[in-house]
């Protein structure tokens, strides 16, 4: 008799579980699987009643997802403590006669007011999908071995089930996301397309404004773009704001944010600001228009309309808004920088065509791919003759051009010749060409410009002594006649004298091709100076400068002229030492030395050879302050002080015994101007 009662209750127990995994195949939805598998549980066991709670790990809350016998309630927490005091009992279960510490809040009075009496951890490996809970026996017996195991198989076939039915809608949720994303995508590609061939700056604002106002279905849009120079953002567009458009300073503290974090943001009516206000409006997105690390204004949008009415715009809004302007910014660069070249390239068309100099420009292969009026005057060809030939056949008989634009090909780097016999046109014509490398943005070569100047007859002449003394002076010398004779004149002068200190120490462990790079780097500077304040360059010799003010031209301001044009050249001393800084290169230290007085100038030589100079005790006296000179010091005679002493701050120095001289002179050293 016994043994057909434990038959029959295993079979009762088997034919369970046999529903039960119909149960779990059938169902497909998590609710409908605890609802299922409640009832056969609590059937099986003959229980009362029960629960099955769902863990939420987002906010350590337990759910009811199935109950049989019980109030229903929604929610209740689940601390931390919970979940880690009952991973010590999952697979197995817990009895609550006596209630757990760690049971404790909502839960342990809904246990204990429900009478439930057993508690099976619902665990997939360290992760709480939720509890299983039955309560007492229909005849209030205590639950026997086997009725344990089969709450205890039956918790794990559930746990299997929920684990399931998680990733089900884990991956549900993914692919509605992929299909969200992949919509936005294909959104921002259209409008990528629609705006990427526009490249003008308001039409393209047009498209642009247009395009998120029809995705976010806002009420109302406006376009700000902002000038470097002005403190309003200027309405480049707007959509539905009429004649209304405020006046917006980029100095609201709404921008700065948007600018120090480089995100959008969304304005409600809970976080009204001074932008709210001057728009009228409460439900507002701004998103900035950046382009790499510029932002070049923002796209405002009002009111996002639905069937429900006016809403207020979602995350998803912005950056969906973000992704369009983000690729608005870079179609606005482009048509920006689409109007400056075109703007550049009419302007460097009109420079080139109204230039003397004859420029020309050389493909990667060598051949000419186009040229300027000045180049065809002094070729003295047609542009047929010259576009698309080689300049090897252009300049057949000049091989010693030829040789320069090959050097300058060869080593990449500019090649300039002068007082050339141009026999491509004639032996008399005279020239000076220059053949330099065409480089991109990205600095790659793209061939090369050859620069062609005509120096036949006058222009010859003029540009040659250019080279040496200011185009004021050049002027004058030219136009008249007698100052290109031999001879000299008495003149009152200034002398500046400049030497580089420990120069000869500092060449002796430089390369040959380094010290003539660093020369050619300092005069470059300094004469550039010297001709702004229109000195005459007397001499170069080696690292030492003459040069003259009054000579051969003169004026009231001679001797302020020679102190400012010493005083910037040690500025700019100091600029170019921070440079050789960075470039691990030692400075260079200057010392100058200025006099005052009467020299005797003019033109000493011969008829075929003849130098432009002065001479005399003050061109002595101008080198020996020169040499007393301590580096950056700029010392001056009393002479020059008299003059200048109101317009510079000088600082008297001892009287210095200098060569040449049986007393001791008096010395100043300029410390600033005044």
């Amino acid at each position: 008799m016994v043994e057909v009662s434990v038959t029959d209750q295993l079979d009762y127990y088997l034919a369970s579980l046999d529903e039960l995994g119909g149960v779990l195949i059938d169902a497909e939805q998590s609710e409908s699987v605890g609802k299922g598998v409640l009832r056969l549980t609590l059937g099986t066991v003959m229980a009362s009643k029960g629960a099955i709670f769902l863990y939420h790990q987002t906010d350590n809350n337990l759910s009811i997802l199935a109950s049989q016998g019980l109030k229903n309630k929604k929610h209740f927490s689940a601390p931390k403590q919970l979940v880690k005091q009952s991973k010590k009992y999952r697979h197995n279960h817990i009895l609550l006669e006596k209630t757990p510490r760690w049971l404790t809040g909502r839960l342990k009075k809904h246990t204990q007011d429900s009478h439930l009496n057993i508690l099976i951890p619902l665990f997939h490996k360290d992760h709480l999908l939720g509890l299983l809970c039955v309560g007492k026996k229909f005849m209030g017996e205590a639950y026997s071995n086997a009725e344990i195991k089969i709450l205890e198989i039956v918790a794990n076939h559930l746990i299997k089930a929920l684990y399931n039915y998680e990733l089900i809608q884990n991956v549900e949720e993914k692919r509605n996301q992929l299909n969200l994303k992949l919509l936005e995508l294909e959104t921002l590609f259209d409008i990528s397309v629609a705006i990427s061939s526009v490249l003008n700056v308001k039409e393209l604002g047009e498209e642009a404004l247009w395009r998120s106002v029809g995705i976010l279905n806002a009420s109302k849009g406006m376009m700000l773009v902002q000038h470097e120079n002005s403190p309003i953002l200027k309405t480049n567009n707007e959509f539905n704001w009429g004649e209304n458009t405020a006046l917006i300073s980029k100095k609201l503290s709404i921008f700065k944010r948007i600018a120090e974090t480089k995100t959008g943001i969304i304005l409600t009516s809970k976080n009204k600001n001074t932008l709210q206000k001057k728009l009228g409006e409460d439900n507002i997105i701004i998103a900035p228009l950046q382009a790499k690390e510029s932002i070049l204004g923002y796209m405002i949008l009002c009111n996002k309309e639905t069937r429900s009415g006016v809403e207020a715009f979602t995350e998803t809004d912005l950056a969906l808004l973000s992704a369009l302007c983000n690729q608005a910014a870079v179609a606005l660069e482009n048509a920006r920088l689409f109007k400056d070249i075109t703007e550049a390239k009419q302007f460097n068309e009109s420079i080139l065509g109204s230039i003397a100099t004859g420029v020309i420009t050389l493909d990667p292969l060598g051949e000419v791919d186009s040229t300027n009026q000045a180049g065809l005057n002094i070729l003295k060809m047609e542009i047929d003759e010259i576009i698309g030939n080689h300049y090897m056949y252009l300049f057949e008989k000049d091989t010693e051009i030829i040789e320069l634009i090959q050097m300058a090909e060869l080593e990449n780097a500019t090649h300039t010749e002068i007082n050339m016999s141009f026999l491509t046109v004639s032996e008399e014509t005279v020239v000076n060409v220059s053949a330099a490398p065409r480089v991109d943005p990205d600095g790659n070569v793209q061939g090369l410009v050859i620069a062609i100047e005509d120096i036949t007859d006058v222009s010859k002449v003029k540009n040659t002594f250019k080279r040496y003394v200011s185009k004021q002076v050049v002027d004058e010398l030219l136009d008249d006649d007698a100052k290109l004779n031999l001879g000299g004149e008495e003149r009152e002068v200034t002398i500046l004298f400049s030497d580089i200190r420990g120069f000869t120490t500092m060449s002796e462990k430089m390369r040959p091709e380094d010290v003539v790079s660093t020369l050619n780097e300092y005069f470059s500077d300094m004469i550039d100076i010297v001709f702004k304040h229109n000195g005459t360059l007397d001499k170069i010799i080696g690292d030492e400068l003459m040069i003259v003010y009054g000579a051969p031209i003169s004026a009231d301001d001679d001797t302020e002229r020679a102190v400012t044009t010493a005083v910037e050249m040690q500025e700019r001393i100091l600029k170019l030492n921070k440079t050789r800084k960075k470039q691990k290169k030692k400075p260079i230290q200057v010392g100058m030395g200025i006099n005052r007085g009467v020299v005797v100038s003019g033109n000493i030589g011969s008829r075929d050879m003849m130098d432009y100079t002065v001479i005399g005790d003050t061109v002595n006296l101008g080198s020996r302050l020169c040499s007393a000179a301590g580096p950056g010091e700029i010392l001056v005679s009393r002479t020059v002080w008299k003059e200048i002493k109101e317009t510079f701050v000088c600082k008297k120095l001892k009287p210095v015994r200098v060569k040449g001289k049986k007393d001791k002179v008096g010395v100043y050293r300029i410390a600033s101007s005044s």
